[in-house]
């Protein structure tokens, strides 16, 4: 892995036999191209995806397109993948994100001191994954999001939650919660209702520091808060920084419908909003998802190797 924009993580791939890098996100379901990337190297986005992808951001999109795609020595020759509309000026120097449906395949080790993304059969013993040297390891459960009966790329179910977000069980200042592994941001992340029914605090506490809302509108307030504890089963991280947002997805939606049989639930009821530990916690740590396991082990970031001549 390089290092990219913000300090987040990039990985090599490859499309269509041309060398890209991909954003590294663990708290994306599904891995995306930009649509701005596809149309550069020519890949034709088709708005006929059955499934919709909405992101935290508001913008949502069916549209999808077909590559050959690797990474490393994995190989998708006929890879379908969500495209999504660019978001703010600049050209990111990703062609999008690469998000748990492919990571999942293969166990996954998270060397984020040595830059490293590596992958393993899920086909061991369990329990028999921590081949560095460490003097404690934590080990807590991952949840993953539930799929559709369909577990194929090609025809899920119009609207229907899927993706493989690492959920795991947390405890911040006392209250336990489950959250998402998140590598694609730098601060932790927490909404602006869970920030306030689960722990009282608001952009108007003592230690908020409140900055400016992500679509200027001064409604959307967001702020930051350092809670004093962030523990992942025996593994205690102090003073673990959070950005509290309040919760946009679907807001871009324009098809943004109510669902079948109410007259007030709109298909984008439900999603986002969740609690996402990012890489201000994460890059201290060294991770092992052991997917087939449905278990995350966790040590302190091993040291960085010294460069070679």
């Amino acid at each position: 892995m390089t290092a990219g924009p913000g300090g987040r993580y990039l990985v090599p791939v490859t499309v269509n036999g041309a060398p890209q890098t991909m954003l590294l996100n663990t708290a994306g379901g599904i891995t995306t191209l930009r649509r701005d990337s596809a149309d550069a190297m020519g890949l034709h986005a088709i708005d006929a995806s059955r499934i919709k992808l909405l992101s935290s951001n508001g913008t949502a999109s069916e549209k999808f397109a077909q590559m050959d795609f690797q990474l490393g020595a994995i190989h998708f020759p006929d890879l379908q993948l969500i495209v999504m509309p660019k978001v703010g000026d600049g050209t990111p120097p990703f062609v999008g994100s690469l998000a748990g449906d492919i990571l999942e395949h293969y166990d996954v080790e998270m060397d984020f001191a040595g830059r490293k993304l590596n992958f393993f059969s899920k086909d061991h013993c369990p329990g028999k994954v921590i081949y560095w040297k460490a003097d404690a390891y934590a080990v807590v459960p991952v949840t993953l999001q539930i799929p559709t009966p369909d577990d194929s790329r090609r025809g899920f179910r119009p609207y229907s939650p899927r993706g493989s977000h690492i959920n795991v069980p947390v405890t911040i200042n006392g209250k336990n919660l489950t959250a998402a592994l998140n590598t694609s941001s730098l601060p932790s992340t927490m909404s602006t209702d869970t920030a306030k029914y689960m722990f009282g605090v608001t952009a108007e506490s003592p230690g908020a520091v409140p900055i400016e809302s992500p679509d200027g509108d001064p409604r959307h307030r967001m702020f930051r808060y350092t809670f004093p504890s962030l523990t992942f089963d025996e593994v205690t991280v102090s003073n673990a920084k959070f950005l509290i947002y309040p919760n946009l997805t679907g807001t871009k939606d324009p098809n943004n419908d109510f669902r079948t049989g109410t007259r007030i639930g709109r298909v984008d009821d439900g999603f986002g909003g969740r609690t996402t530990i990012g890489l201000e916690v994460l890059r201290k740590l060294r991770l092992y998802v052991a997917y087939g396991e449905r278990k995350l082990y966790i040590t302190p970031a091993s040291a960085p190797q010294a460069a070679t001549q």
